[in-house]
């Protein structure tokens, strides 16, 4: 074979393969039908995990939080967005999960999926942050996205207890941050010098405001009781 097609074709897997480097965040918020078997839905979630979700073509990692109102929050990274969607398509299908399934509202789920390009290695974390929101129509993507880093590199990866930071955006161009702190005190401590530093004006004031939502949740043990 030419030498030169060849080295084209090399060049040609290396690119594509640097292309698709981005994983997916999976985010699965929901309540489940009662607050009286807490204790039973966490040991469900602990067997999903291990039983299931670890086994799915692409897994990388899963953790489960829950609220102070209950409702529950599953962060789950894939290596791709087809990985995603076929582990969902089993999902739906598999009666090993059929209990777990059977125990969440329906009507209060809601799924997005977003690409990111951290890895993840907040392993030891115990609570988590998730917000979402959209940007305001007429914001610079650029200084936005130099902005969203600033955040982590001048206020949060220099407050006490921070893990880490992966942001990230959708197909309909909703944005994502995940702070993971090793736990909530840390977390608590955070917010109020959050709210009042310059740089988290400027990122807040690049957002939508009626599109914003957040969640804090605490790590979910099987053994644990609300």
């Amino acid at each position: 074979m030419n030498i030169k097609l060849i080295a084209f074709a090399i060049i040609g897997l290396l690119v594509s393969s640097c292309s698709n480097t981005k994983s997916v965040l999976e985010v699965t918020t929901f309540k489940t039908k009662s607050l009286n078997n807490i204790s039973v839905f966490n040991k469900l979630d602990a067997e999903v995990e291990t039983n299931f979700t670890a086994k799915q073509p692409g897994f990388i990692k899963r953790q489960s939080g829950i609220n102070e109102n209950g409702e529950y929050v599953v962060l789950v990274y894939w290596e791709s967005l087809e990985n995603a969607k076929a582990s969902m398509e089993k999902f739906m299908a598999d009666p090993s999960v059929a209990k777990y399934a059977s125990m969440i509202d329906g009507v209060s789920m809601k799924m997005s999926r977003y690409h990111i390009e951290d890895d993840f290695n907040a392993a030891h974390s115990n609570f988590v942050e998730v917000m979402s929101f959209k940007t305001k129509a007429d914001i610079d993507m650029k200084a936005f996205n130099k902005t969203n880093k600033n955040v982590e590199n001048v206020f949060t990866s220099k407050q006490d207890g921070f893990l880490q930071r992966v942001t990230g955006v959708n197909e309909n161009g909703e944005q994502i941050v995940v702070v993971y702190w090793d736990n909530k005190s840390h977390s608590d401590a955070a917010l109020q010098p959050f709210m009042n530093n310059k740089i988290s004006k400027e990122f807040m004031g690049m957002m939508d405001q009626s599109s914003i939502w957040m969640g804090r949740y605490q790590k979910i043990k099987p053994e644990l009781e609300y």
